[in-house]
């Protein structure tokens, strides 16, 4: 593999994780001990390893994405990480809103915000490495 794609992978991975943590256990935090708590029947103990192969696997899916469009600017990456994030997070939140009571409609602009906050940072990140390591 070449070395800009493994570094923008890394570069989209840790800003997806680190946005992650601020937004949603930041300022969201009250939010989701609320969440938690009125679910408490259905939550596992959360594992920060799977945090962090979740956010590989959209690290990875992101950087094929925009190296695909040919992205190379921080600015194109953005734009183009805020649009992927928002039509697959609206797609999975749409699917568990209509399915599941612990994941209500309420829940889905938070989600959307947050991931889409995260996503549009790190296709910048990305963007940002594909265009500057050679």
């Amino acid at each position: 593999m070449e070395k800009k794609f493994i570094l923008a992978i890394l570069g989209g991975t840790a800003t997806m994780l680190i946005m992650g943590m601020i937004l949603f256990a930041g300022l969201m935090g009250g939010s989701m001990e609320q969440w938690m708590s009125d679910n408490a029947g259905c939550l596992k103990e959360m594992s920060m390893l799977w945090w962090v192969v979740g956010s590989l696997v959209a690290g990875i899916f992101m950087t094929v994405l925009l190296q695909k469009f040919g992205t190379q600017t921080f600015l194109k990456g953005a734009i183009d990480g805020a649009w992927i994030t928002f039509f697959m997070v609206l797609w999975y939140g749409i699917f568990n809103a209509s399915t599941f009571i612990a994941y209500g409609w309420d829940w889905l602009p938070f989600d959307l915000l947050g991931n889409v906050v995260s996503g549009s940072l790190a296709g910048g990140v990305i963007g940002w490495i594909l265009g500057k390591v050679k």
